[in-house]
């Protein structure tokens, strides 16, 4: 190969390489809800490679935004095996070991299913059935009430 091809495919694979960074990023969007709150929704399939990167990404920012809570909301998993849910589990420890708590959240009735059936369990994880009652619970955590505001428009006289 001579040098000319060899820089074009110098640039081509850092090309690929900042692209699959790009792709990786977008598939792990790590959101802050409130502060101390990280919100990170899983959707589709989840591998090896997927569950390093996220765990990597979430733990940064859990590090940036010194988040106290994380919700993972498994909605959008639509089967799990005995590696997704050691992936997940895994993720979970490792919040935990960085002083942050972690809720999953919109765990299915056959994801549930599955996982009593593999005899996969979360290890103490505290999980919730929606994103509403994630977030009530992680605002609880942080000392927060979620109270709702009575509405006094309705009580002025004309």
């Amino acid at each position: 190969m001579d040098e000319k091809a060899s820089k074009k495919q110098a640039q081509s694979d850092d090309m690929i390489r900042k692209q699959k960074l790009q792709i990786d990023a977008m598939a792990t969007p790590i959101m802050s809800l409130w502060e101390g709150i990280l919100f990170l929704p899983i959707i589709g399939v989840v591998d090896t490679h997927r569950s390093q990167v996220t765990m990597d990404g979430l733990l940064k920012e859990i590090e940036k935004k010194e988040a106290k809570v994380v919700i993972l909301d498994i909605l959008g998993v639509l089967s799990v095996d005995t590696a997704v849910a050691n992936h997940l589990v895994k993720i979970t420890k490792a919040t935990k070991l960085m002083g942050c708590d972690c809720i999953i959240s919109g765990m299915s009735p056959e994801v549930a299913k599955t996982m009593v059936e593999l005899g996969i369990g979360l290890g103490g994880v505290l999980t919730q059935a929606s994103l509403k009652q994630s977030l009530s619970e992680a605002l609880r955590t942080l000392g927060f009430k979620v109270k709702k505001i009575q509405d006094d428009s309705k009580n002025i006289r004309a």
